[in-house]
């Protein structure tokens, strides 16, 4: 339904060379994520135009900062999260969902499948991020949703939340080209000879960009300190503007590294 709505990316150029390897095992594993890689760091050039993507790094950014406030009503009810405020981290998740969901409607022409990738990239941060402030099964559900998201907008949290955020866009990308060819994928002569090398190839695409993002903590952490802590600024969608310029081509140099490009 997303991908009808927003578009599409546009064809990559690599993606017949890529397929082509796939389908007929002419690259090893570790080769062909090399290979996917320019997929991603195509995907990055583009990030930082698109208005989901800016708004889903900006709620990641505002919304910890904005629950752990002394107004913290009223700071949420300005990014949309309106009485009666989420009483639990999956009503957390399905508000901030209904937040992009919003922007979605407000950029119809503009609007892409990066969009819609970063939407899901950013939820799915948020999501591994605030599991493990969940309690167990046998722990009393206690409405600690505001104290579990205030609990983010600590430098080292947000830089995990970056690190996840920009990873699991990338991740989505490169499935985005590769995905729609799966059932063509699996043979005795190819790459993936069986459902296992499937899920081996997928973990590898999964480790090399959770490895290449790894480079987003130092770089988030230092940045939020600075403008947060330091200046003591409220953030605004132009101050996430310029931290998606500066991490996202960070990004694109450290999978260039990986590699072997200048």
């Amino acid at each position: 339904m997303g991908h009808q709505r927003l578009g599409t990316l546009p064809a990559h150029r690599k993606l017949p060379e890529i397929v082509r390897f796939l389908l007929d095992g002419g690259l090893p594993t570790a080769d062909l994520v090399d290979a996917v890689t320019d997929v991603g760091q195509d995907a990055l050039t583009r990030a930082a135009k698109d208005p989901v993507f800016i708004e889903a790094l900006w709620l990641l950014a505002r919304l910890p900062q904005a629950a752990g406030a002394e107004s913290a009503a009223e700071e949420l009810a300005e990014l949309g999260f309106k009485a009666p405020l989420p009483k639990s981290i999956p009503e957390v998740l399905v508000a901030f969902d209904h937040a992009l969901e919003r922007v979605h409607r407000r950029f119809p022409s503009t609007g892409t499948d990066l969009g819609e990738h970063a939407h899901q990239a950013a939820l799915s941060a948020l999501a591994e991020t605030l599991q493990p402030r969940q309690p167990d099964l046998w722990q009393p559900i206690i409405d600690k949703s505001r104290d579990h998201l205030a609990s983010l907008r600590k430098t080292v949290v947000f830089a995990e939340l970056a690190k996840r955020f920009y990873a699991r866009l990338v991740e989505r990308v490169i499935h985005y080209y590769l995905d729609r060819d799966l059932h063509r994928m699996i043979g005795p002569e190819r790459v993936t000879k069986s459902l296992h090398d499937l899920d081996a190839f997928n973990a590898a695409i999964r480790r090399h960009c959770d490895e290449a993002s790894f480079i987003m903590r130092g770089f988030a952490r230092d940045w939020l300190g600075k403008n947060r802590y330091r200046d003591g600024k409220i953030l605004t969608r132009d101050d996430l503007k310029n931290f998606a310029s500066y991490a996202s081509e960070k990004l694109r140099r450290e999978l260039g590294k990986r590699k072997g490009m200048p």
